[in-house]
């Protein structure tokens, strides 16, 4: 088993949005866990009703493009979403 050491970056240091692009994985595994939440009584994955979901009961917006979740959102009430950074950070 071959053991990598050095960890991936997906962005350029020299980039304008490198905040955003370093922000990127962990936006994706907060998204995880709240599919986790979502899917606890709910046999198949659905995401309208997953973005209707984290926007209110988080208040995020999440861009949707061609039925995929993509890398950007919009905050959209920051009191719940306070609670969400409360929860899963």
């Amino acid at each position: 088993m071959t053991n990598i050491t050095k960890s991936f970056q997906d962005y350029d240091d020299d980039d304008p949005n490198i905040n955003f692009r370093k922000n990127r994985w962990r936006y994706w595994s907060l998204l995880k866990l709240v599919r986790v939440e979502f899917m606890e009584d709910k046999s198949n994955f659905d995401v309208n009703l997953f973005d209707d979901y984290i926007q209110t009961k988080y208040g995020i917006k999440l861009y949707i493009v061609g039925g995929n979740i993509t890398d950007g959102y919009q905050v959209v009430d920051e009191k719940k979403y306070l609670i969400f950074l409360l929860k899963f950070q």
